[in-house]
């Protein structure tokens, strides 16, 4: 079973989120925020497969710049921890949606997902200007701003709710990113010493 789940990762991550897309067709009434997660898991499907199979690539450039090998088997495990923080981001507010704070972590990550694309591109020096799960990544920046807009036009969260949103995503993401490290053998610590590194390359 565990082999299972290290292998199809982001298969069953698909798999469970095209569940819950079925899920709020069929319930059909949805809260404004449980329209917004679903678009959010839409999307976020569309970049793990843009950014992991079609084109792919992203996870060999950050090997690359880390200066490890990756195997097929590692590719497809490292997509455990991101599909965790995914599901968690997006049933909490599916469920939860009379509290649309809850909603706020995922909708900052979509924010940040499109800064981090386009750096990515900048770090490494790509020939052209895409890396791989970009065009998904800039959807969800639009679409976070569309629902900041929202939110703030209509009274729906505070500015210190914003940023209680923005601290659970950040904080988070970090653990998922020591948890991905790991189950490659890197420590965490020295990534950031790779991307000074690769910056100072020509």
């Amino acid at each position: 079973m565990v082999k299972f789940i290290k292998t199809y990762a982001l298969e069953i991550f698909t798999v469970i989120s095209m569940a819950m897309l079925l899920v709020g067709g069929l319930i059909g009434d949805l809260s404004v925020v449980q329209k917004f997660t679903l678009v959010y898991i839409f999307l976020f499907v569309l970049h793990e497969w843009e950014e992991m199979k079609y084109p792919g690539g992203f996870a060999d450039s950050i090997a690359k710049m880390l200066g490890i090998k990756l195997n097929n088997d590692m590719k497809r495990a490292s997509r455990i921890p991101t599909s965790i923080l995914l599901l968690t981001f997006t049933i909490t507010p599916f469920v939860l949606h009379e509290y649309p704070i809850t909603i706020l972590p995922i909708a900052w990550l979509g924010l940040f997902e499109g800064f981090v694309h386009i750096f990515t591109i900048r770090l490494f020096k790509y020939p052209r200007f895409y890396s791989p799960g970009f065009v998904t990544a800039e959807i969800q920046a639009v679409f976070t701003i569309f629902v900041f807009t929202y939110f703030v036009r209509n009274d729906i969260v505070s500015c210190g709710e914003f940023l209680i949103g923005f601290m659970v995503m950040f904080v988070c993401f970090v653990i998922m990113q020591k948890s991905l490290t790991a189950m490659i053998g890197y420590k965490y610590s020295n990534v950031f010493k790779a991307i000074k590194k690769q910056f100072a390359k020509k």
